[in-house]
């Protein structure tokens, strides 16, 4: 999704706000070469942001103005960024339309992606592009996010003396830092956040849609401090340390979590069936990325209870693979699962050259 905001091509490092984090990273790229110049993860007051929207602009710009200035790693040198909206204030799906020309498109576009749309389209920012044919017709991907959300949001990193150079969803940063992992693949890939997890599926190498879900990693620690009676924090401690598995001290933890698993399950499910309803193209792997994607045992445990909706393998997001021109990163693969959203970006800001 483009919103460019400026005629020049310059540096730009790579925004991710979650329900209760955001992430920084920067990148440059030196002879062919991109190599990571700066990260930062800072977590957030709870009720700083609500249904994915900033509520304290005034507390968020000090904590970014803040994480610009001091980054756990490296330094960041630009205050040119790159940011993502939200799978939940986004559209993405992909439309088709009949055969015709590059002009014609431009007109018919937003009045056929109107129906599909649950906006006004005067309402929305729409961006779209061409993904492939299909017999007579044109099979389109269509992005849109609602202006007002947009605009307030532009307003706040203004306000922290940032220049946006564009804004674009997250399943498209995703699948940038994922682009070498999922090949031409029909891929589901599953990010798992605090509080929501987002459902990217992906035919050939491309977008089709996404979806999003109020159930994240919080809901797991949730689920297991109330069936062993212990805080939340204890729980969120034991959950970091052991995942999914019973051991001697806590024997009931797979027990404790497995009606929040089996939630989760039957709803990427039900994305797999709306999408075989659709499409002719079969999912057969299961990418997981997001911070609480880091639990033990959670691909292992998932896997089963996929297979009958044709899913083959359940596999943790390695943006580092098959990139040898990213040169010893600073986090491994484990702890760049929270970071792939800031990875895609950071990756299209690295493009930008002074």
């Amino acid at each position: 999704m483009k919103f460019n905001f400026l005629s020049k091509t310059l540096p730009a490092f790579g925004l991710n706000i979650s329900g209760s984090t955001f992430k920084i990273m920067q990148m440059e790229k030196t002879k062919g070469a991109l190599k990571v110049k700066s990260y930062h993860e800072a977590v957030l007051p709870k009720g700083l942001v609500i249904n994915d929207g900033i509520a304290d602009s005034k507390t968020f710009t000090h904590l970014l103005k803040s994480a610009l200035m001091q980054p756990q790693y490296g330094k960041v040198d630009s205050n040119y960024v790159i940011a993502s909206l939200p799978e939940s204030k986004s559209f993405v799906r992909v439309i088709q339309i009949p055969q015709m020309s590059q002009a014609e498109a431009e007109n018919a576009v937003p009045f056929e992606a109107e129906s599909f749309i649950p906006l006004p389209v005067d309402q929305v920012y729409l961006d779209w592009q061409q993904i492939g044919t299909a017999g007579d017709k044109m099979n389109i991907l269509i992005i849109a996010s609602p202006k007002d959300f947009v605009e307030k949001y532009l307003d706040i990193l203004d306000k922290a003396g940032l220049k946006t150079v564009a804004l674009e969803v997250e399943s498209q940063s995703a699948l940038r830092a994922l682009a070498s992992m999922v090949g031409s693949d029909n891929v589901v890939l599953i990010k798992i956040g605090s509080l929501r997890t987002g459902m990217i599926v992906i035919e050939e190498g491309n977008l089709q849609f996404t979806s999003s879900i109020p159930i994240g990693g919080s809901a797991f620690t949730e689920s297991l401090a109330k069936a062993l009676g212990i805080s939340s924090a204890k729980a969120e401690e034991i959950k970091k340390k052991v995942g999914i598995a019973n051991t001697a001290e806590y024997p009931n933890i797979t027990t404790a979590l497995v009606p929040v698993l089996n939630n989760l399950s039957d709803e990427i499910k039900n994305i797999l069936k709306f999408h075989s309803e659709h499409s002719d193209k079969l999912i057969t792997r299961a990418i997981l990325l997001g911070g609480s994607a880091r639990m033990q045992n959670l691909a292992e445990t998932l896997a089963p209870n996929l297979e009958d909706a044709g899913v083959k393998s359940v596999e943790l997001a390695n943006p580092w693979q098959n990139r040898p021109d990213i040169k010893t990163p600073p986090l491994d693969a484990l702890n760049s699962l929270g970071f792939i959203t800031a990875i895609g970006l950071a990756m299209r800001g690295a493009e930008y050259e002074v």
